[in-house]
């Protein structure tokens, strides 16, 4: 059993749902101490929290969002247990899987220490990957409704809106290790008859929320480009390829 450092935070409620999924975050902010205090502050003001993501004119005592997480994971792979699995914590925002809005009330969201991309998106230390593969395991085998395919990324669930863990984050290393997947790449026959509408299916089905329109719009576009940060990490253009497409159907079929 993994030793957890306790680090409570106030920012929580009652679940409404059982759990079925866990979310992987990055901090984006500048170091573990940082994104502890932010995570557990209970009335969070602009003033102590400045960075990129604020106007400079924003006032100090300008009232923030209150956020927490389940679980903070720090370089060195060392987990901060913040909000007990058996509450809602506040982590996921706006967001929607499979054509459901409610993340936060069915989800485990887990908090790993990066500066993201608004702070270069440094690379995850070996240590750190192995303290996220280490939790992950636990919490899948704590719940019956989880498992490897209901690992998603914060990015996954808000398209457009987030960006984390990253392109650089090792999903890889999670699958060969059971607690995600990842679709290899296999030759397939490839209808050029409706691309955009093909594409729009498989990732609907996958959960991500895009809508059937047979248009390359704005929604399926972001959604794309999510797909892409997590499972093709050397193409983030968004745009409708082989290799894409054959990535796509492949997870799919890994999904089903």
């Amino acid at each position: 059993m993994t030793r957890y450092i306790q680090k409570p935070s106030p920012n929580f409620d009652a679940r409404t749902r059982p759990i079925d999924l866990v979310v992987l975050h990055y901090t984006g902010m500048q170091d573990a101490e940082i994104a502890l205090a932010r995570l557990t502050d209970p009335a969070p003001v602009a003033g102590s929290y400045p960075g990129p993501w604020q106007s400079d004119d924003v006032e100090p005592d300008a009232p923030l969002s209150r956020v927490s997480a389940h679980y903070v994971v720090d370089e060195a792979g060392q987990i901060y247990s913040l909000v007990p699995e058996e509450h809602r914590a506040w982590h996921a925002g706006i967001s929607s899987w499979e054509g459901d809005g409610d993340v936060n009330a069915r989800s485990i969201g887990i908090e790993i220490v990066n500066g993201g991309h608004d702070f270069a998106l440094p690379e995850f230390p070996a240590a750190q990957v192995d303290g996220v593969i280490s939790l992950l395991k636990e919490v899948l085998d704590r719940w019956p409704d989880l498992n490897a395919k209901r690992v998603v990324a914060h990015s996954d669930i808000a398209p457009g809106r987030k960006a984390d863990p990253g392109e650089k984050f090792p999903w890889k290393r999670l699958a060969d290790a059971g607690v995600s997947i990842w679709p290899e790449h296999v030759a397939m026959q490839l209808s050029n008859d409706d691309p955009v509408s093909e594409v729009q299916q498989e990732l609907a089905f996958i959960g991500y929320p895009v809508t059937q329109t047979g248009q390359m719009d704005q929604d399926t576009k972001a959604a794309l480009v999510a797909f892409q940060r997590r499972f093709r990490p050397s193409d983030l253009g968004g745009v409708i390829d082989d290799e894409t497409r054959s990535l796509l159907i492949a997870l799919g079929r890994m999904v089903k």
